[in-house]
């Protein structure tokens, strides 16, 4: 089987015949509800299916497990793998600009155990994935075949039955088959702690980590390593179920580990202030103000200060349609004036996160961001992202399996002209890429979990040398003991 030739009739047969032992295996669980909305009422269905094993004594008080922080929605699946720093949707209270969507490290395993107070989540997913292009150029493109292990551990000790400590690690190992000097080991680890004090006030406050690779592509031309530190801290007020203040202060911390790159080296502090006032059943309007702080210790021209006020609405997560639609205008002003670029862009933004539940079995997600972005991996050029991300969902109870398609727009549209590469002309880049995607997903016990993934990512851009399309197959298991 050639590997630069891209998908081989040998890659197709391979992936038919696993599609034909997924659909051979019999059902052997009940039939399974449709995921909520939160993580906290996932985690609630989680307990009671196993206490469903082994019945509680009577007296024992049920634990009330606290509303988790905000992270990636359980039905929202994210192509994959995704290793590099390119901006996607964003989820969370501060979207756009809050922190980038990732791997979140405390939710992935189903299944717990107690040990003694503390409950113990363990996790473990292996992937074999095949990518045509695996550096993302325009021609002579690479193929492989990748193995990807996620072992992840979950730690979560309530106290009180009103707090929760949470700690979390996730792996996430790519192996190259063929390009050994592609292989990377990431980790994320992951604290946080959630206080709810009666009369409506609650605290949240936690640091995430990660020590990384950037994948190798036709913009940055080789791996860069980088640890990311990002400690978040929200204070919150709730008023009678009418109205709800929360303010929000996150830190986030970008390293490179190689001396070239440390000029990309960034710190964000970004605040936000949040007011939700419900007007109606299950419908509230918001009010948000952000103001983000970028500084680069090693590229100080860089240094900005931004003001971002957003308006729109939300809805609860018990509603058909749930989630938060939000607009306002970005104003950003750079320390240092240059002449080449402009140094006050100012520019609309939007942040769109919405559930749509037609039936028990059946729904319809729309995630969407508009928001001023630099590109790290091009000298931290200002550009405009906006990103659009549709997944449907179905849960097809009868065979025990969920399946989902998904479609993913991003356009960026860069603010200030640069040289292209090899023909040297000065022109502002603008980039299209589009995803198009599905997968099925079986439980074939209650410990484990098998899924087919498949996604097809181009890249349309006006420098020649940054387009590429790719294909990417996975085939993997996921477990829970």
């Amino acid at each position: 089987m050639s590997i630069r030739g891209g998908i081989t009739p040998e890659v197709l047969l391979c992936f038919a015949l696993l599609l034909i032992i997924y659909l051979a295996g019999k059902p052997r669980l009940a039939d399974a509800q449709a995921p909520e909305l939160t993580a906290e009422q996932v985690e609630i269905l989680q307990e009671e299916a196993q206490e469903q094993e082994k019945p509680s004594p009577p007296e024992e008080e049920p634990e009330e497990v606290p509303i988790e922080i905000p992270e990636l929605w359980p039905i929202v699946i994210s192509p994959v793998p995704a290793t590099t720093l390119e901006v996607g949707p964003i989820t969370g209270i501060m979207a756009p600009y809050g922190y980038p969507a990732a791997l979140d490290t405390l939710t992935r395993g189903w299944r717990f155990h107690r040990l003694g107070p503390v409950r113990l989540t363990p996790f473990f997913e292996y992937n074999t994935i095949y990518r045509s292009n695996i550096y993302q150029t325009y021609a002579a493109k690479k193929a492989d075949w990748i193995h990807n292990l996620n072992p992840g551990l979950k730690l979560e000790l309530p106290l009180a039955h009103r707090h929760l400590i949470s700690l979390g690690y996730l792996g996430d190992y790519f192996i190259f088959s063929h390009n050994d000097q592609d292989s990377h080991y990431d980790h994320n680890l992951n604290a946080d702690a959630a206080i709810n004090l009666r009369g409506g006030l609650s605290l949240r406050f936690g640091s995430t980590y990660r020590s990384a690779t950037e994948e190798r592509t036709t913009t940055t031309g080789r791996q860069r390593r980088y640890e990311r530190l990002g400690p978040n801290f929200e204070i919150a007020y709730n008023r009678a179920d009418l109205w709800r203040l929360q303010g929000n202060y996150q830190l986030d911390v970008l390293d490179f580990e190689d001396n070239i790159d440390q000029r990309d080296n960034r710190q964000d502090h970004t605040g936000g202030i949040t007011l939700d006032y419900k007007f109606w059943p299950k419908t509230a309007l918001l009010a948000q103000y952000i103001i983000q702080r970028r500084e680069y210790p090693d590229a100080p021209r860089g240094n900005s200060l931004s003001h971002t006020p957003f308006l729109g609405l939300s809805w609860d997560p018990t509603a058909k349609l749930s989630g938060t639609i939000k607009f306002g205008y970005t104003m950003k002003e750079y320390d240092t004036g240059l002449p080449e670029r402009d140094n006050h862009p100012s520019s609309w933004a939007m942040s769109i996160q919405t559930l749509y539940r037609y039936s028990r079995y059946t729904w319809l997600t729309l995630i969407s961001q508009r928001s001023t972005r630099e590109d790290l991996d091009f000298g931290n050029n200002a550009y405009d992202n906006t990103a659009f991300y549709v997944t449907w969902h179905h849960d097809w109870h009868y065979f025990k399996t969920e399946s989902y398609l998904a479609f993913y727009y991003n356009n960026n549209s860069y603010l200030n002209a640069t040289l292209e590469p090899f023909t040297g002309l000065a022109k502002q880049r603008e980039d299209n890429i589009i995803s198009l995607g599905g997968g099925l997903s079986r439980p074939f016990t209650p410990y484990m979990k098998f899924r087919l993934d498949y996604h097809y990512l181009t890249r349309d851009s006006n420098f020649n040398t940054y387009s590429y399309n790719e294909h990417r197959f996975l085939a993997g298991m996921e477990a829970s003991f």
